[in-house]
């Protein structure tokens, strides 16, 4: 299945996108800047560690709209934990 984003580490965290993936590549090219779901324009990292960076609460509620999850904040308060701000 595919959505309508992608994900980009960069900025220190890990970020979904609508940006096009240039070919003939399946990820951003270093240094490509990018447009997030979050609002923040990022330059695109590569490598292990990048892709090991915390993912960015508001690109992940988005992405979760995107394809019809629940939200982060409705899974915490099932699981009885508190909700980051």
């Amino acid at each position: 299945m595919s959505h309508p984003f992608v994900w980009v580490p960069g900025g220190g965290a890990r970020h979904a996108s609508g940006d096009v993936v240039p070919l003939p590549g399946v990820e951003f090219p270093e240094g490509v800047v990018v447009s997030t779901l979050c609002g923040a324009e990022v330059s695109a990292e590569t490598g292990e560690v990048a892709w090991l960076w915390g993912t960015c609460r508001d690109c992940d509620e988005r992405t979760r709209e995107l394809v019809g999850l629940e939200s982060l904040a409705e899974v915490e308060r099932r699981a009885g934990r508190v909700v980051r701000s």
